[in-house]
């Protein structure tokens, strides 16, 4: 739970999935058969010399108690750790809340009921709701209220995963941007901005697709009368609204926003032809070609891949498919919150001033039974032979622990939700439409505060990239090294250097600029000003050319005296073929080749590349691979 609510970037390895899958699938049967043990509340001894029996009477109401708050504390933290994915069917990933955590969810519910019910004591099953074995106010609500929350969150999920898969906002946004942008290619509207200035956005869809009527279409939905000034908000409406609230980040903000519904109709498998989007690739292609701040083009790519991220991979924008449970969502997460800090409050102060070691889990009082005539016996207890077995430590630190983890993770929830570029996003969406926000001073305020709250803690994006090499003539020997090759992780993860951002942008405005010119093809480089760096007119594939550019690059490095600094065209042709091997290496599936073929490709220049660090002749097998 912990890793996937704060491992993002590991919980999809095969390990922690089946680890995870592990753990998830062992929770019930475990769970049951420790409860299933509670109602015997007898240990039977027979001993053979004159036919004596031992029945001892058992009691652990304490460790019972902490159990069932461990079971509800597990489930709190580990309900945050799920996605939840309301898509189109032609996107093919479309993921509803877990039916397994509901099943779980009422499972262990209703252990907790039987346990409350029987009031902890194993023979109170025998009567139900005693008065002298009904427990107490306190202690039926510490029992009572994790299962509470654990229920009434997921539920939330369900209903929010619900609206957002039939959300013409969410679910079913590639049909209607799709006949949207179809409408707006030839409309008046659009032929009107199609002469206006490159600094004015074409009008893509924001926000307000389930306040418009639509009618359906053969490519998806349409906008009924297509009346640009109903409910729908327009990027070229923020963009053009000149407040001092609304800085270029905010309306970058909202125009990654818009560039993301477009984006998912890439996903919904439907072409720019098809879809008709050359107006927001001019605008696009103006301002990247125009703009001379990298940081501003590299954040709006940011900004764009974070929605596509947080709405793939985890549950936090289905949530938005309502405006009012976001704010549902928060108030359960701050009162698993309260009830946290409350079981660990409650916990300090009973053990204070006495060590949990003074406590056992179990308590067993002896009944010795001896034969009198027949099958008769005489019971004698025997008050000073108590029996006790394990310590309450084992119990209480677990659970305190799990009380911190909970408070941690509905910390970050709530965090999450304040600091998200959707609750940005909604806000100035809601900002633009409303003239009374605009002349609230209030409202502005807040809005301000809201817009400029970072937490670096959250941000999935480190600014970093992968690194992989082949050639590496000493190979770390420490067991971390060891372990990340065993799991075919990278070598490394480094923080990207800004030379190597100015030139990944500078190649694509040198291509878009070449498009312009002519239409004839290029070789493929990497060309820096006027310094070429990597040049190449035959490969096999992209993975072909990859491992060519990383192996020229490599043997440059290796030749370069360690004394010298490397330039800036030597740190940009490094890092960049480094990834490339990290590209071909764990990620074979993103590139345009088979995975497979790029697998064996890696393997066989691999390999090729141990023989010569080792003084070996080298074989064709890259070649033929």
């Amino acid at each position: 739970a912990g890793l996937g609510t704060y491992g993002h970037h590991y919980r999809h390895h095969p390990l922690i999935r089946f680890l995870y899958l592990g753990a998830i699938t062992l929770f019930l049967p475990i769970v049951s058969d420790v409860v299933s043990t509670i109602p015997n509340p007898y240990t039977i001894t027979v001993y053979p010399k004159h036919d004596r029996v031992i029945l001892s009477n058992c009691e652990a109401d304490g460790h019972v108690f902490l159990v069932i708050l461990w079971i509800g504390l597990v489930q709190i933290v580990g309900a945050n750790a799920t996605t939840i994915v309301a898509s189109d069917s032609r996107e093919g990933r479309s993921i509803a809340p877990s039916a397994v955590q509901l099943v779980k969810a009422i499972w262990t519910s209703y252990l907790a009921y039987m346990m409350i019910e029987s009031g902890l004591e194993p023979y109170g099953y025998n009567v139900k709701w005693s008065q002298d074995r009904q427990l107490s106010l306190l202690d039926i609500l510490l029992l009572a209220l994790p299962y509470a929350l654990i229920l009434s969150k997921l539920l939330l999920k369900y209903y929010a995963w619900y609206k957002a898969s039939r959300s013409l906002a969410f679910g079913r946004n590639p049909r209607l941007i799709v006949g949207y942008m179809e409408k707006l290619q030839v409309g008046t509207h659009y032929a009107e901005l199609a002469t206006s200035e490159h600094d004015v956005p074409p009008p893509l869809i924001v926000m307000g697709e389930d306040t418009v009527l639509v009618e359906k279409q053969p490519h998806g939905y349409s906008l009924a009368g297509m009346n640009i000034n109903n409910g729908l908000l327009t990027i070229d409406r923020v963009w053009q609204l000149d407040d001092t609230l609304l800085l270029w980040r905010s309306k970058d903000l909202c125009l990654a926003f818009a560039l993301f519904k477009m984006l998912r109709c890439r996903f919904a498998r439907y072409t720019i032809n098809e879809a008709g989007f050359a107006k927001a690739s001019n605008f696009i292609r103006h301002v990247l070609l125009e703009d001379s701040d990298d940081e501003r083009v590299l954040g709006l790519i940011t900004n764009e891949l974070s929605f596509l991220h947080d709405y793939y991979f985890s549950y936090l924008s289905v949530t938005y498919s309502e405006s009012w449970l976001p704010f549902l969502s928060v108030s359960i997460s701050l009162s698993s919150i309260g009830y946290c800090l409350f079981v660990i409050t409650f916990l300090v102060t009973t053990f204070r001033g006495y060590s949990a070691l003074d406590y056992e889990q179990i308590y067993c009082h002896p009944l010795h039974c001896h034969p009198v005539s027949g099958s008769t016996y005489t019971y004698r207890s025997e008050s000073k032979a108590e029996v006790s077995f394990g310590r309450l430590l084992f119990d209480v630190l677990p659970v305190c622990l799990l009380g911190t983890l909970g408070v941690l993770v509905e910390a970050r929830e709530i965090a999450s939700y304040i600091c998200s570029n959707w609750t940005k996003v909604a806000l100035i969406c809601g900002y633009v439409k409303h003239t009374s926000w605009q002349q609230s001073p209030t409202i502005r305020k807040c809005i301000g505060h809201v817009l400029h709250t970072r937490c670096k803690l959250l941000d999935r994006w480190e600014d970093k990239m992968y690194q992989c090499s082949i050639l590496v003539l000493h190979p770390s020997r420490n067991p971390i090294a060891l372990l990340r090759r065993i799991l075919h992780l990278p070598d490394l993860k480094m923080k990207i250097p800004r030379a190597v951002n100015a030139a990944v942008l500078d190649v694509v405005r040198m291509n878009q600029r070449n498009k312009l010119r002519n239409n004839g093809t290029t070789p493929r480089q990497l060309q820096v000003g006027s310094d070429l760096l990597w040049t190449f007119h035959e490969a096999k594939g992209a993975a072909d050319a990859m491992l060519v550019c990383h192996v020229a690059t490599s043997i440059l490095v290796m030749t370069r005296s360690r004394e010298q600094l490397p330039s800036d065209h030597e740190i940009v042709a490094t890092h960049l073929s480094r990834y490339c091997a990290y590209l071909v290496a764990c990620c074979p599936k993103l590139l345009p080749d088979d995975h497979v073929w790029c697998r064996s490709l890696y393997k066989a220049v691999k390999k090729d590349a141990g023989r010569v660090l080792a003084g070996h002749d080298i074989t064709v097998s890259s070649s033929e691979a």
